[in-house]
């Protein structure tokens, strides 16, 4: 007499215990970032197959199984839930895609987006993996993939301040004015060091051309000449950001013409030309003129532009029968600044914004695709190194490739679902007590034809 039932009752003790091995696992991170649960599946173990010539033909045999065995432990890749965390760098994909960090020596995967920064102001993950992703060129201040990938370092400290290359001024020049009124409005602007300068504008109302006059505001911008390096600080002249020289007492390094609607038609700097230019925005200073240095060895930006069309190319200024006033006005300048926050976009952009109002790209978060996910290779603390069977990653950004979408501010969830996981843990247990029980009754059986031979 063969009994095989002891085999076959152990492999399903086996199986059954590694099942409950699986499912605790899955159990134990239900709370833990990004994690993917595991399923467990089995396959049976060849056993005897027999048969006889009478049922052969017929295709009958007889077979009796050896049990069960393990056939794989796969990771589930479903989408886990959101959790909004307000944390500036959280950070959760929508999608099949990967974080691809490093551990200083091998590139890792991973789906848990609950980064932070280490003291060196490095993006890492919470084992201290460094992020990677593709970084600002500082010859070209924009992000650029072509550096390939790389450590993403968040700058600290004092941002660079920017000089004032744009400014504008919305106003309105009273057409009601009597000829030699003058207006004045100021705007500040910051030269290379990120100092700010106060700059004042003025304008002259002048009529001219008898019949068919015509009304100009001749103007100049000027700074205090006491901010020039080396000129005595009890001077009272003024500086002429257009000529570069003193600035006379009546404006005159340029001209706004108006038409008799009150529309501006023309600007130009220096002598009234024969005929008048179309109507651009203004280059200050003036062809051929360098500003002098400023003090403490500061100079302004060798070109700003004054912009007289707005983006749908109407003029800024107007020149209609209303009190003269300035309604809005605006510059791209800004002084040294501190580092205030940190947000992450939609398409995986980290953007810096400093306490001097400027925002810094600063580096782009990528995300890795694979052919095959069940190919991964778990490496724990969430991350997968990618083997053969995985295929070789499809690195990318957010939003291309079937790679999936970024939600900064939040994180993923575990994808365990606890109901599914408990009814799991009967069935497991439910087959352990019957493998058992086979072992038991298995056992009873062999006592009794002992028993026989006495």
């Amino acid at each position: 007499m063969s009994l095989t039932t002891f085999s076959t009752g152990l492999s399903g003790l086996a199986t059954n215990s590694q099942g409950l091995n699986v499912i605790g696992n899955n159990l134990a991170n239900l709370n833990t970032v990004g994690f993917k649960m595991s399923t467990i599946s089995f396959t049976d173990v060849l056993g005897q197959i027999s048969g006889s010539p009478g049922t052969a033909r017929s295709g009958s045999t007889m077979h009796v199984g050896l049990g069960a065995q393990v056939s794989g432990v796969r990771a589930n890749f479903s989408q886990g839930s959101l959790q909004t965390t307000n944390n500036p760098l959280d950070v959760a994909i929508q999608g099949r895609g990967f974080f691809v960090v490093s551990d200083g020596t091998n590139r890792l995967y991973t789906r848990a987006g609950n980064f932070h920064l280490d003291a060196d102001g490095n993006l890492v993950t919470e084992n201290g993996s460094r992020v990677q992703g593709y970084t600002r060129n500082p010859a070209t201040g924009q992000i650029d993939a072509s550096q390939g990938l790389r450590n993403i370092t968040v700058p600290s400290g004092v941002s660079t301040p920017v000089a004032t290359t744009r400014f504008d001024l919305n106003m309105n020049l009273d057409a009601n004015a009597a000829d030699a009124t003058q207006f004045n409005s100021s705007i500040q602007i910051y030269d290379s060091l990120g100092r700010p300068h106060i700059a004042t504008v003025t304008l002259q109302k002048e009529i001219s051309g008898g019949a068919s006059p015509v009304t100009r505001w001749r103007f100049d911008i000027t700074i205090p000449r006491t901010e020039v390096a080396g000129v005595d600080p009890t001077s009272t002249e003024r500086l002429s950001l257009i000529t570069g020289d003193v600035a006379a007492a009546t404006p005159s390094a340029g001209a706004l013409v108006f038409d008799g609607n009150g529309r501006l038609t023309s600007a130009y700097l220096g002598a009234d030309p024969s005929t008048l230019p179309a109507l651009a925005d203004l280059q200050i200073p003036g062809t051929g003129v360098t500003l002098p240095t400023l003090a403490g060895g500061a100079s302004f930006s060798p070109s700003m532009t004054w912009r007289l069309l707005s983006d749908n190319s109407e003029p800024t200024i107007t020149g209609f029968a209303s009190t003269s006033e300035v309604t809005g006005s605006s510059q791209n300048g800004a002084g040294a600044g501190t580092l205030s926050n940190l947000s992450i976009q939609a398409d995986g952009t980290i953007a810096a914004v400093f306490s001097n109002g400027q925002n810094l790209n600063v580096a782009q978060l990528v995300l890795a695709q694979f052919s095959n996910l069940d190919g991964l290779l778990p490496q724990g603390s969430g991350s997968f190194t990618e083997t053969a069977a995985s295929g070789s990653s499809f690195i990318g950004v957010a939003g291309e490739g079937g790679r999936g979408r970024l939600s900064g501010g939040a994180i993923e969830q575990s994808n365990v679902d606890l109901a599914t996981e408990l009814t799991k843990i009967i069935t497991f247990q439910r087959g352990y007590q019957a493998s058992a029980r086979i072992i038991t009754l298995t056992d009873q059986i062999m006592q009794e034809t002992m028993n026989m031979r006495q």
